[in-house]
C-alpha cells in the first residue's frame, strides 16, 4: 500500500499553483511585438532575441528558429542571406579569393548582432578515408574561421564543425558532384 501511495505522489507531483491555474514557463525568445523602451525590450536586453522581424530585410514575424544542432549546441535561425556556401578546390583547405565576399558579409552580420553565433561547417567529397575527410573538413572550417577573426569577430561568437563526407550536398560520383561537396557552409544561430 505504501508503494502505491509513493508511486501516486511521484506521478502526480506537488504544485503550489491553484487547480486550473498551472504555472507557465516564460518563453526562451522574446514574444513578437514586445515593446522596446529606451532601446531595451521587455526582457531587459538590447540585443536581438530571435524575432527575425528585427533584422533589416528579414522575412518578418514567423521567420524563426530551427532545431538545436547537437554538434554545436546552436539553434539554427532563419536569417536572410544565410546559409552561405563556399566552395574549395580538391584536397585543399585554402579559401578561394572569390569566396571572401561571403565570409566578410557573414562577419559583418555577426559583429552587428553579437548575441548570435556564426556556425562554420566543413565538408568534403567522398574521396579519401573517413578520418582524412573529417580532418580536412575541420581544416576548411578553421580556414574560414581565420578570415572571420581577421574581420574582428569575437571567436566566442563562432563555432566550427566538420562533417567530412557525411553530409553531401549532392549524392553521386564524378567531378560535378564532388565539386559541390567540397564546401564550407556558414549559418547563424542562437547558442543554447
Amino acid at each position: 500500500m505504501l508503494c502505491l501511495a509513493g508511486t501516486l505522489m511521484v506521478l502526480t507531483g506537488c504544485t503550489d499553483a491553484e487547480p486550473g491555474k498551472g504555472g507557465t514557463i516564460p518563453p526562451a525568445w522574446d514574444e513578437p511585438g514586445t515593446p522596446r523602451i529606451g532601446g531595451v525590450d521587455g526582457n531587459g536586453s538590447d540585443q536581438w532575441q530571435g524575432s527575425s522581424s528585427d533584422i533589416p530585410g528579414a522575412w518578418g514575424a514567423g521567420a524563426g528558429e530551427g532545431a538545436l544542432d547537437a554538434r554545436t549546441g546552436v539553434r539554427r535561425l532563419e536569417v536572410p542571406g544565410f546559409p552561405k556556401t563556399l566552395y574549395f578546390g580538391y584536397d585543399t583547405d585554402r579559401v578561394n579569393a572569390s569566396e571572401y565576399g561571403k565570409i566578410n558579409e557573414a562577419a559583418a552580420f555577426i559583429k552587428a548582432n553579437p548575441n548570435l553565433v556564426l556556425v562554420i561547417e566543413g565538408h568534403c567529397d567522398e574521396r579519401g578515408t573517413e578520418e582524412y575527410n573529417r580532418a580536412l573538413g575541420e581544416r576548411r572550417a578553421i580556414a574560414v574561421e581565420n578570415v572571420v577573426r581577421q574581420n574582428g569577430v569575437d571567436l566566442a561568437n563562432v563555432r566550427t564543425v566538420s562533417y567530412g563526407e557525411d553530409k553531401p550536398a549532392v549524392v553521386g560520383s564524378g567531378e560535378s558532384a564532388w565539386s559541390q561537396n567540397r564546401r564550407g557552409v556558414l549559418w547563424v544561430g542562437k547558442a543554447n
